[in-house]
């Protein structure tokens, strides 16, 4: 555990990081085009560091501490800070249970927070940068169908890999995921959570982590609950 001042676009923001045994003992973080195509598919924000394979991801607090001041007190300072639930903490450890299942996930170089009041950004993720990677939504949507369905199995195997350890993505859809240029898929966004522990309940939750506007349309959603039902009951 370590107490580092990291300059953000040159503003300078101060995080307590937990697990930093890889972490260099200084970054510089700034916003790229590379972070504005993150930021375009979620509602983190995004930073790369200047001298390092680093990439930063932030959580903002959900309530405004002006509109909402009770609900920023008890969830966003108390609860996400003083007692360590930030998101980055989450998914730290989600990134574990992914690596431990067998999926492949970026280097994690420590999480942390924020406990400056000021500093809405109190969630701090840092992990390995893969600038050679794309999005898995750009590279699914220039993929040809034939090419679409070799995707969809391999992105299938691997969520049946996580059920197999007992886990289902909270949120599973394309950019999620990077796919290195040798067409390996890296998981980016790792948040998961426990199967029901009823056999019968399990498959249940597996496809209803499949949507269709999140894997592109009815058919491919389709296609990927035939694929995970049949080798679910292999």
């Amino acid at each position: 555990m370590k107490l580092l001042d990291i300059p953000f676009n040159d503003r300078r923001r101060r995080y307590l990081i937990f697990h930093a045994e890889r972490l260099p003992s200084q970054l510089r973080l700034a916003s790229t085009t590379t972070t504005e195509e993150f930021e375009q598919h979620a509602s983190s924000r995004f930073y790369v560091a200047e001298s390092h394979p680093v990439l930063a991801k932030v959580v903002p607090d959900k309530f405004s501490k002006r509109k909402q001041p009770l609900k920023w007190l008890t969830r966003d300072y108390l609860e996400k800070r003083w007692l360590l639930q930030a998101d980055a903490g989450k998914e730290y450890r989600s990134l574990q249970i992914l690596h431990q299942a067998g999926l492949t996930t970026p280097a994690c170089h420590g999480w942390g927070i924020s406990l400056n009041p000021g500093n809405r950004n109190a969630s701090l993720l840092l992990m390995e940068y893969l600038p050679e990677a794309r999005p898995g939504g750009e590279y699914f949507d220039g993929l040809r169908e034939r090419e679409r369905l070799a995707f969809l199995d391999e992105f299938c195997r691997q969520v049946l890999q996580l059920a197999r350890a007992g886990y289902v993505h909270r949120d599973l859809h394309y950019n999620n995921l990077l796919v290195t240029p040798h067409n390996a898929l890296v998981w980016i966004d790792t948040h998961v959570r426990a199967l029901p522990r009823s056999p019968a309940k399990q498959w249940d939750a597996i496809a209803g982590s499949l949507t269709v506007n999140k894997l592109r349309g009815e058919a491919y959603r389709d296609y990927a609950e035939r694929v995970l039902r049949e080798q679910w009951s292999a």
